[in-house]
């Protein structure tokens, strides 16, 4: 990798953190909670009902995925999974891995310039702000804030022109959801895949999300040697 980084932009969600990991398995499943296969809950999440593009309510956000799905499920149900997930979510943002801080902290030590470019309807990030994560970011670019979500180059170059990076100077590190390496090269940004919170036997599904990087690492404290060798 190059030595000339200046910036490094980080995906959130199965990058910096996992939902369901940091759940320790507490609370149930939202697709438990409705009655839907998990699988299909978790693909309709990435589809057209879920709206991540503008300000959102949490439980309209929910509704319109689950009956999407099964139009039936009463909505008592969908506002227990409602809740059940905004608590999820909460819970990740606030409970970081102290090695995942430890990493960026020691970035940041070393001149790199943080920033964050993340999917995320409004609810998922609600509680961005208490989060340990927020103070590290020079700059942090939602996509549900910007009108405009991953692969999409425009977001990436709207962070880069905050913070008057060039691309060759920036690198974009993520889990590969959303084909985001494919738009970091777009936009001429070097990109590596990390794999600490996804299933690694999967080589089929590593290769997919890896298309458009440069490399893969298994956690990102691999960086520091790679971008920024100790002196």
């Amino acid at each position: 990798m190059k030595p000339t980084y200046k910036t490094i932009l980080f995906d959130l969600f199965g990058t910096l953190l996992s939902v369901s990991k940091a759940a320790k398995g507490q609370g149930q499943y939202t697709a438990d909670i409705l009655g839907l296969d998990r699988q299909a809950w978790n693909q309709a999440c990435f589809g057209k009902h879920h709206d991540i593009v503008s300000r959102t309510d949490h439980l309209e956000s929910v509704r319109r995925i689950a009956h999407s799905l099964d139009p039936t499920i009463p909505l008592d149900r969908v506002r227990q999974a409602a809740e059940a997930r905004q608590l999820r979510f909460d819970n990740a943002l606030t409970d970081i891995e102290p090695g995942i801080l430890d990493i960026l902290q020691r970035l940041k030590q070393r001149g790199f310039i943080l920033g964050l470019i993340s999917n995320a309807s409004t609810g998922e990030v609600r509680a961005w702000s208490d989060s340990p994560l927020a103070p590290l970011f020079t700059t942090v670019y939602f996509s549900w804030q910007h009108g405009v979500q991953k692969p999409d180059p425009a977001i990436y170059r709207m962070a880069l022109a905050e913070l008057a990076i060039d691309p060759q100077a920036a690198l974009f590190v993520g889990d590969g959801s959303s084909e985001e390496h494919l738009g970091a090269e777009a936009c001429n940004i070097d990109s590596l895949l990390v794999t600490y919170f996804l299933d690694s036997s999967n080589e089929q599904e590593l290769k997919r999300r890896g298309e458009g990087s440069k490399g893969r690492i298994g956690h990102i404290r691999e960086l520091l040697k790679m971008v920024s060798p100790e002196v």
